[in-house]
């Protein structure tokens, strides 16, 4: 092989230069497009099993008693009004109770101490509201406290994750426009 000019090197890496970033775009594109694929994937089987999550957003099919309760359970303070009859107090911490079992597993971080408010809620329905606030207040603090840590740890790891992804695109930004340099430089 003859030896090559500054030109021929330069031509030559330029070259496989633009053969490497090309592989890491079609990686970026790739992971881009299944992670998009995997997302909805996980959405559609979330819809049609119905898991609204943490948002207000439920279905129109479920009562509006239901989505009361829920952002109850997510964001308020799950109560017993005095107004109820007995059996009315009685039902409605029923309700709670159930419905926060049946959206918490064993493994949750908050089922302890929500099992214990709503407990507590059972165990006083009968009580007015200001006697059962004074016994049940110790326990719904640390359900609130553990509601609140994890909707903070769900905002830092989205922030975290838009974060990373907002790099690996600017990475990539930068890697096309080099790329534009390099095809350009070559005449193609």
């Amino acid at each position: 092989m003859p030896p090559m000019g500054v030109t021929g090197r330069y031509e030559e890496y330029s070259k496989k230069e633009v053969q490497f970033i090309e592989t890491e775009l079609k990686d970026w594109f790739l992971q881009r497009r299944f992670a998009m694929e995997r997302n909805m994937a996980l959405k559609k089987a979330l819809d049609d099993n119905n898991f609204t999550g943490l948002s207000m957003a439920a279905s129109s099919s479920v009562p509006d008693a239901q989505k009361v309760m829920w952002s109850d359970l997510v964001q308020g303070k799950p109560e017993i009004e005095d107004s109820l009859s007995t059996n009315a107090k009685q039902m409605k911490a029923d309700m709670y109770t159930k419905m926060f079992k049946d959206a918490t597993d064993l493994d949750h971080p908050c089922r302890i101490a929500g099992s214990t408010y709503m407990r507590c809620l059972q165990e006083n329905f009968k009580e007015k509201s200001q006697a059962r606030q004074m016994k049940c207040l110790p326990s719904f603090d640390t359900f609130d406290a553990c509601r609140k840590g994890i909707m903070q740890q769900q905002a830092q790891a989205m922030e975290n994750a838009l974060i990373k992804q907002d790099i690996a695109d600017r990475r990539a930004k930068a890697l096309f426009e080099r790329r534009s340099i390099l095809l350009d430089t070559q005449g193609c």
